[in-house]
């Protein structure tokens, strides 16, 4: 099964230098169950925002969201009293459970912003909060699948309470890859770029792909940055998160 949710099909919210395009997996699939989410992946945020956008406190529960930045630095505060740097090398995790707090600026002087903020649903409701960050060595990981989250028994760098692994890539033009997992259910972010399926569809900036064909084959046809989501349907999770719920 190949879905395509086109980049128009998302959500868009415009307020001067705060502009994001909200992805619902879901609508790729039609299913009247779950009209947005998919699997564990409730939804996620594709965000370019300009120095002087400052989001304020506010509470986010029992979502699991991942903050994956590409360009640009955000600065982090939140209700454990952690303060950090976000950029395209140092990315958090914030395991809301039962209720978490945080808020994110980019200074006047800042460089722009271009990011996804990703909503998991987690396998159990009202857990224990907390919040992670991972620095890699490298912003980018040329032509090979790089791991940065996933749950407890991934190893990953970053933990997701729920059974989901989280892969990013950057290729350069005209390389041949396929999806780093067997797993059956999948979904491609074509973060920037464009990639060519083998039937000659293009994939370009802001689209995703939903497909079940273990080790299915894709090429670049440009720099291209990517995101992969591996989800499992059989396993639990919950859909009352704040933002990943329905």
């Amino acid at each position: 099964m190949i879905a395509i949710l086109p980049a128009a099909k998302a959500h868009k919210v415009r307020r001067g230098n705060f502009n994001i395009d909200i992805v619902f997996p879901g609508l790729a699939l039609h299913n009247p169950e779950d009209a947005r989410g998919l699997a564990q992946l409730g939804r996620f945020d594709f965000a370019q925002l300009l120095p002087g956008v400052f989001v304020g406190m506010h509470m986010h529960q029992n979502d699991e969201i991942l903050s994956y930045l590409r360009s640009g630095t955000l600065q982090h505060e939140d209700s454990s009293g952690e303060k950090a740097t976000l950029s395209n090398r140092k990315l958090m995790m914030m395991n809301a459970g039962s209720g978490f707090y945080h808020q994110e600026q980019i200074p006047e002087n800042g460089e722009p912003v271009r990011m996804l903020q990703i909503f998991v649903r987690p396998e159990r409701e009202n857990e224990t909060p907390k919040v992670q960050f991972h620095e890699f060595d490298e912003a980018f990981s040329i032509n090979q699948w790089r791991l940065i989250a996933g749950h407890k028994q991934t190893n990953a760098p970053l933990e997701i309470r729920s059974k989901v692994r989280i892969f990013d890539a950057r290729f350069t033009k005209d390389q041949t890859f396929e999806s780093p997992t067997s797993e059956t259910l999948q979904l491609l972010f074509v973060f920037s770029g464009c990639i060519e399926l083998t039937d000659g569809t293009l994939l370009a900036e802001g689209d995703s792909l939903v497909f079940t064909t273990a080790r299915t084959q894709f090429k670049s046809t440009q720099l291209t940055d990517l995101v992969l989501f591996e989800l499992n349907e059989n396993a639990d999770y919950i859909r009352n998160g704040m933002f990943s719920g329905t």
